[in-house]
């Protein structure tokens, strides 16, 4: 069974407390056995007990040999067992370490349809908790061992190192992940990021973070699907918040912030292939009876957005249904999106 840190810092500030009482006994047990003063006992206790091999300050007493004989056997096997525990700190830490980056690297390996988070600063130290909140798998790349520490502390999935290089973004699975997201603090890191990930992933989707709107031209000309300017979303939030109220907060309620007891979410959900829902219209599926879901929106296969739609609207295979719930309503619907047709 490995020794925990927290055992081995209690062993060594033991091991401090020790050798502590040591000296306050050997230089006390010195200065009244021998008549020596304090410095000159306390040097004579230092000797003995680092075994330097110095001169006695003077002859010894029958007593004071024996007294001396306690101290070697005490002070020098408290040094060796400080030392033991030190080693074992550094060794033990070293092996956890190596051991620890390797079982790290062999998840991402094994990682598919996930999430790449290209920088750690305010922008994407959100993003990697949201994704971990909402159960989505991901991997944080950073070059600022600063910035990654909370991402290790946490144990989630990183990699050290810089995402504009081809090597970086294909350890962390480019080629399996399902999106990226460009957070670095700089425009043209974000476009590098965003072209590099497009060569090596087409299909990719890729969410990039812009500041200025020649950086949101650039961006998307270096194919990001979505550029994102938290400056301006933020300034239209503030906006909003003063001209409409209830509408911002219904948004954070469907968002999935947490209000006056209340609780629901917003999100969509694809028909796949053989699913029992397929050629079902809203009314005679259990979407809105039986699970209590509100379907706000339908987006069909061509990308076009319905609005509201009827009770009679025919559901189709690859079908996105933007749906509103709670909990217990979100948890059936994904049972239901996955039953197949009988």
């Amino acid at each position: 069974m490995a020794v925990t840190e927290t055992t081995i810092t209690e062993r060594l500030a033991l091991t401090v407390v020790l050798l502590t009482s040591i000296f306050i006994i050997g230089t006390v047990g010195f200065h009244l056995i021998e008549g020596w003063d304090l410095l000159d006992a306390f040097f004579m206790t230092l000797i003995t007990i680092t075994t330097i091999g110095y001169r006695e300050i003077s002859p010894l007493s029958k007593a004071g040999k024996i007294f001396d004989m306690f101290i070697i056997f005490m002070g020098v096997g408290t040094t060796a067992y400080g030392f033991a525990n030190i080693a074992k700190f550094i060794v033990e830490g070293e092996i956890r370490s190596i051991l620890g980056r390797r079982k790290l690297d062999k998840t991402i390996t094994r990682m598919s349809e996930h999430y790449i988070v290209c920088g750690i600063g305010r922008i994407g130290s959100l993003l990697w908790k949201e994704l971990k909140s909402a159960g989505k798998p991901f991997v944080v790349i950073d070059n600022n061992r600063e910035a990654i520490g909370p991402v290790d502390e946490d144990n989630s999935p990183f990699i050290f190192g810089d995402a504009t290089k081809e090597d970086t973004l294909i350890k962390a699975g480019i080629t399996r992940a399902k999106g990226l997201i460009a957070t670095a603090s700089s425009d043209v890191t974000n476009v590098y990021i965003t072209l590099i990930a497009k060569e090596l992933n087409p299909n990719l989707f890729v969410l990039a973070r812009a500041t200025t709107e020649d950086s949101f031209k650039n961006l998307k000309r270096a194919g990001a699907d979505k550029v994102i300017s938290p400056y301006l979303i933020g300034g239209r939030h503030m906006a909003n918040i003063i001209l409409k109220p209830t509408v911002v907060d219904f948004v954070e309620l469907a968002s999935g912030e947490k209000k006056e007891g209340y609780y629901i979410q917003m999100e969509g959900f694809k028909i796949r292939n053989g699913s029992c829902l397929i050629d079902a219209t809203l009314k005679n599926s259990p979407i809105r009876e039986d699970i209590g879901m509100i379907v706000v929106a339908i987006k069909n296969a061509s990308g076009r957005m319905i609005f509201n739609p009827p009770a009679n609207q025919t559901l189709c295979e690859n079908d996105v249904l933007v749906c509103i719930g709670d909990q217990d309503a979100f948890d059936a619907m994904k049972k239901l999106v996955k039953a197949k047709k009988t």
